[in-house]
């Protein structure tokens, strides 16, 4: 019965301390949760949040993509760009390792210069002479 009692006060405290939780200062504004509003779902959704981040990994894929084109190096290279996941993700053929490794430093340069901190995956392949 004790028990009983002491649980019961326990939970009456808490209780008065959650109303307590609930004073609004009425000289701020209400504050409003990340993302509330924007119609963007956590986990990237591709709603309004969702298509910022696109735009952005579209942005940095195709500052990749020009980067490697413009590559006195790589002419000829048949290298596609893609950006999932937090990589982009080289795939294609070149002449050779050393075009291949080219690649590499090209992709990892251009996204840094677009702002981008993604990791590059080179699934290049060599050609076989």
């Amino acid at each position: 019965m004790k028990h009983l009692a002491l649980t019961a006060a326990a939970l009456m405290l808490c209780a008065l301390s959650l109303v307590g939780c609930n004073n609004e200062n009425k000289d701020q504004p209400p504050i409003t949760p990340p993302g509330a509003g924007t119609g963007s779902m956590p986990g990237g959704d591709k709603m309004a949040g969702g298509d910022k981040m696109a735009g952005a990994a579209d942005a940095v894929k195709d500052k990749v993509d020009a980067a490697l084109k413009a590559d006195d190096k790589l002419k000829g290279a048949e290298v596609t760009v893609e950006h999932k996941g937090g990589k982009i993700v080289l795939k294609g053929e070149v002449a050779d390792n050393t075009a291949k490794k080219q690649a590499t430093d090209v992709a990892e340069k251009a996204a840094k210069d677009a702002g981008s901190s993604d990791k590059v995956q080179n699934m290049l392949t060599v050609k076989a002479h």
